[in-house]
């Protein structure tokens, strides 16, 4: 800065020299005073230079920096305070970042429960198996909370509300059920767009279907609820609510959260390990030998012993059948009375412990004729109302093999 102030200031001074030189008298009095004077004219004008020069340098300085994002230095002696002057506009390269206005609004995506159950709506598909062709999904209309043929698809339990997207405005999350035979669920999150109109933003969490694993996939989904930071809750089982399994499922809370693409378990249980709703019983019994009576008929005794191989109880008391012919009698201790009539014959249990037996002998008659060289011997865990908890076999009968004595 110094040799830039240098080369004004000499440029003003050779201007200067060249104007008064060809004015310069010879010597004498009165040219010394005017001499004087000249010089003390020089002097002023100088010192008027200098003065302009001190204020115009830093100025000048400054513009030279036009990349400068900050104010022109402030001259000594004058005021700190810098008025107020129009921003440049910025340019690409400017380091300088435009002001943004504030985001408009998110739009409010809380839907009650009575629009939602007459609105149009964007559904996944179900999964394969009963639900495939009978579930409505893709654009389903809705009417009273129901769709499909005979209202086979719901909006079930309440609606809750989460900012799942984090956007800033609360959105819809909603439990539908479909009943093809037993149920199939979805949990789907609804939004509104910027018109208004309601949109589905993605499905949290559904059901496996009849061919999921039953005991491994989630099968039931009971209830949903709002967790911490726009999560969403779900309570989810591992039997599908169908036939004998509908008592079986046990209830877990899992959480699942927004990742800005789609929804994925964040907290709870992944996986539902032993449940202690499906039993492991066994039986085993000898061959049923049958001795002829004077008159014609026959009388066995069959003594069978009822096991249970889980590590808990049973969930309820254990049902016994037998089944045999319609004609036949069957008659047990105080432990089994058998239901009259009909075939199977049922009796029931107590609930049996983890690991303990359980021994029925019944006494059997069968009417004169040919005879039945078999015989079908059945156990289950029920429950109060008449359900049947499922066993780790599919098939928990056993064949007995009925002979002549």
């Amino acid at each position: 800065m110094a040799d830039f102030d240098d080369q004004i200031l000499a440029g003003a001074f050779a201007d200067f020299r060249n104007e008064v030189a060809p004015h310069v008298k010879p010597a004498g009095t009165a040219a010394a005073q005017q001499t004087v004077h000249r010089r003390h004219r020089v002097k002023t004008i100088a010192a008027t230079t200098l003065a302009a020069l001190a204020i115009a340098a830093p100025v000048v300085a400054y513009a030279a920096v036009g990349d400068s994002n900050g104010p022109p230095p402030v001259v000594p002696g004058e005021s700190a305070t810098v008025a107020p002057t129009e921003a440049a506009p910025t340019t690409a390269d400017s380091p300088t970042t435009p002001a943004t206005s504030p985001s408009s609004a998110a739009p409010d995506g809380k839907i009650s429960k009575t629009d939602l159950g007459k609105a149009t709506l964007d559904i996944p598909a179900w999964p394969g198996g009963l639900a495939a062709g009978t579930c409505p999904e893709g654009k389903v209309k809705f009417t009273d909370g129901k769709a499909g043929y005979n209202g086979v698809a719901k909006l079930k339990g309440d609606l809750v509300y989460a900012d799942v997207d984090h956007d800033g405005a609360q959105e819809t999350v909603a439990l539908i059920e479909c009943t093809p035979q037993g149920s199939d669920f979805q949990v789907i999150a609804f939004d509104r767009d910027a018109g208004g109109k309601i949109v589905t933003l993605g499905r949290v969490v559904g059901s496996a279907g009849s061919l999921g694993k039953q005991g491994t996939d989630i099968e039931t989904i009971w209830a949903i609820a709002t967790g911490d930071n726009g999560q969403v809750r779900v309570d989810v089982g591992d039997y599908r609510p169908c036939c004998e399994m509908a008592q079986a499922s046990q209830h877990q809370w899992r959480t699942y959260g927004w990742n800005g693409t789609k929804f994925t378990q964040t907290g709870g249980p992944t996986a539902f390990g032993t449940n202690p709703n499906v039993t492991a019983l066994t039986m085993t019994a000898d061959k049923l030998t049958m001795t002829t009576q004077a008159d014609g008929t026959r009388t066995g005794t069959l003594k069978v012993t009822v096991h249970n191989g889980a590590q808990a109880a049973t969930p309820g008391q254990v049902e016994f059948s037998l089944g045999v012919d319609s004609g036949w009698q069957a008659q047990a201790g105080p432990e089994c009375t058998f239901q009259t009539g009909g075939s199977p014959r049922s009796c029931t249990l107590p609930s049996l412990a983890a690991g303990a037996s359980r021994v029925i002998t019944i006494q059997l008659t069968a009417p004169a004729g040919p005879l039945n060289t078999q015989c079908t011997l059945y156990v289950h865990a029920v429950t109060p109302d008449n359900g049947v908890y499922p066993d780790r076999k599919a098939d928990n009968s056993v064949s007995v093999q009925v002979v002549e004595g």
